[in-house]
């Protein structure tokens, strides 16, 4: 790839497409908070055994292989060759079987009507047209079919560290990073202008008392810094100042992380469920 090509988000090729990307988020999907918020939002679907779910953005196949779990039939899609592979190995470890392919949500490479339901979780914050691909999704899926999407409002996110006013200066810069912030609470806006009626909604609070360890925070923020040094959009003495400070909480049993999490469970129209 040329320094004059734009690299790709999430597809192949980005930095979503790595060894090091897997490993953290499978890291991240693993600590107790995020496994208590993932099966609240699958117990949205009710019984799914036997149901042909389309799990779109799967990364490594978490939800997928959970979904599996519980008896459903599986596609796992992403355009990341390395989170397929991932996804695959996640199932075959579990003991399941799943089928996975290449696409995105706003390009699903699948007839009309060809899912019972779907699930699209911490995707569509990086969508640029939200409306239009919960409306591509909808194609997809038979009348009267069930989407779960899950997703983070980031404004929420507050860090016990000391310092707020810093913390408010890495909240926002970590916000400016995303195309939809704010998507956990505009999910239902955006269901209902793409034609879905908004059945169920699940807000959840993820909260950590460790920075460093094995929590949602402890796997994700050196990559956020990372991103966030890359962009310039922090100073590098006061991005040293927060991870000092979070270090520093931590020990001392004062550090808190905290954001919210929603899970709306929405239907296409006709059908019978």
């Amino acid at each position: 790839m040329s320094a004059s090509t734009p690299r790709p988000a999430h597809g192949a090729g980005s930095s979503w497409d790595t060894p090091e990307a897997v490993e953290r988020i499978i890291g991240a999907y693993a600590t107790a908070d995020v496994v208590a918020i993932r099966q609240a939002q699958i117990d949205l679907l009710g019984p799914i055994a036997g149901a042909a779910i389309l799990d779109i953005g799967s990364g490594p196949g978490i939800y997928a292989r959970d979904l599996a779990l519980r008896g459903a039939r599986v596609t796992a899609l992403d355009s990341a060759p390395a989170m397929r592979a991932a996804a695959l190995v996640e199932a075959r470890t579990a003991g399941v079987a799943i089928d996975v392919a290449d696409g995105e949500a706003n390009a699903l490479p699948f007839p009309d009507g060809a899912f019972d339901a779907a699930t699209l979780v911490q995707v569509i914050e990086y969508v640029p047209d939200a409306v239009g691909a919960l409306r591509e999704i909808a194609r997809v899926l038979r009348p009267g079919g069930a989407l779960l999407v899950c997703d983070t409002d980031w404004a929420t996110a507050s860090w016990g560290i000391g310092d707020a006013a810093l913390a408010e200066r890495i909240k926002q810069a970590w916000c400016a990073t995303k195309p939809h912030y704010d998507a956990g609470r505009r999910i239902p806006e955006w269901l209902i202008a793409a034609g879905y009626h908004v059945a169920a909604w699940e807000p959840l609070v993820l909260a950590n008392a460790d920075a460093v360890g094995d929590t949602f925070h402890g796997h994700t923020w050196k990559t956020y810094r990372r991103l966030l040094e890359r962009l310039g959009t922090v100073p590098t003495d006061e991005l040293d100042r927060f991870d000092r400070l979070c270090a520093e909480t931590t020990a001392a049993g004062s550090f808190t992380f905290t954001v919210t999490r929603h899970g709306w469970l929405a239907r296409t129209p006709g059908g019978t469920s």
